[in-house]
């Protein structure tokens, strides 16, 4: 009973091994759609008690921008974020420049870039078949992140990022041709 009971042990231990479970159902390490490009998107988002949505643009490793269009109280806040220079925030004509060193760790945008920007460098992430799509799972300096693609169009859909309670969708998922940065952030920031 005791060699039956080491034989299992052992193939349970090899089969994490192997296929890179990490005991999250039929998760497996597999190459991570390419995100690594400029792309666009529109979104909704719930974060904790605040909603919102817009448009959201990725230039570059850590060169973002992100619009926003409801609530009413937001529509109009465009939010300019580069990694290495910080964050410009413009709304109704009054603008707020961040250096990078007073970004909040736990800023909604900044989690989202960041964990986007992550998954974008990884090879491989742990991944699941679900009925919404590939979710795709990691970790960055804000906790976890759970990335969904559509399986057909490899089309970013939808993200989670427990630590920041943050949810979205991700709607009409374009990969854009190399466009000019934003004024004010670098061009290589990757």
């Amino acid at each position: 009973m005791g060699k039956t009971r080491h034989f299992a042990a052992l193939a349970v231990i090899s089969a994490m091994i192997f296929t890179g479970c990490n005991n999250a159902g039929n998760s497996i390490l597999e190459k991570t759609p390419d995100i690594d490009v400029p792309f666009e998107s529109e979104m909704k988002i719930q974060a904790g008690e605040l909603e919102f949505e817009g448009n959201i643009k990725r230039f570059t490793a850590g060169v973002w921008e992100m619009d926003i269009t409801a609530p009413e109280t937001l529509s109009g806040l465009c939010i300019s974020y580069d990694d290495s220079s910080g964050v410009k925030a413009v709304l109704d004509g009054l603008e707020a420049e961040i250096p990078p060193e007073n970004i909040n760790d736990g800023a909604v945008f900044a989690l989202m870039f960041k964990a986007m920007d992550c998954a974008a460098a990884a090879g491989q992430l742990s991944c699941a078949d679900t009925e919404d799509g590939k979710v795709y799972s990691g970790e960055f300096s804000g906790g976890t992140y759970m990335l969904t693609f559509d399986p057909k169009t490899a089309a970013l859909t939808h993200i989670e990022i427990p630590y920041g309670e943050i949810e979205g969708e991700f709607t009409n998922f374009t990969v854009t041709k190399s466009e000019t940065v934003p004024p004010g952030t670098t061009e290589a920031s990757s």
